[in-house]
């Protein structure tokens, strides 16, 4: 037998009852009120806004959208990540160039070479609230491509503006 008891994770309620129990390798079942960053098994993602940290828990967001909380307990099977870090290690990141301008620096100037609608946009750098993204001038890149970089507001306060893409 299989034992993937390592593989599961368990959400609790505040009084210390399971409010629902996770397989990350196999979570084949719709769970209801379960909205979180992302969840994808199939590639091994499971990110979960953290709210609190103590002792012996996370105090973790269940549903985006309802902003429901349960609790997490501590374990050596999760990684706690600052934004910066989770944001930096994600495959693209997609924004209007209307509404957050890519300047050339922080606090710069608009550049003028701006990433067709269908390019990909990688993250490269944080500076608190500035992000140095980088695009090539083809949809598909190859060694002739060239690279364009500019910075972006990627965040105000705690509300994240861009779009985040775990997967290509």
């Amino acid at each position: 037998d299989y034992d993937n008891s390592d593989h599961i994770i368990e959400l609790l309620n505040d009084d210390g009852s399971v409010w629902n129990s996770i397989n990350l390798y196999n979570e084949m079942t719709l769970i209801e009120d379960f909205d979180i960053i992302a969840f994808k098994p199939d590639y091994f993602i499971f990110k979960i806004k953290c709210k609190e940290k103590n002792r012996d828990f996370y105090r973790v967001v269940v549903n985006e959208e309802t902003g429901l909380t349960k609790r997490l307990s501590i374990s050596s099977k999760l990684k706690l990540q600052t934004w910066e870090e989770y944001v930096i290690d994600v495959f693209s990141v997609d924004f209007s160039p209307s509404e957050i301008p890519i300047l050339d620096k922080i606090d710069g100037t608009p550049i003028s070479e701006l990433p067709n609608q269908n390019h990909i946009i990688v993250p490269k750098e944080i500076k608190g609230e500035w992000m140095r993204i980088i695009w090539t001038n083809s949809d598909y890149p190859t060694n002739d491509s060239v690279n364009f970089s500019g910075w972006i507001k990627w965040k105000k306060s705690n509300k994240i503006l861009v779009t985040i893409y775990h997967l290509s």
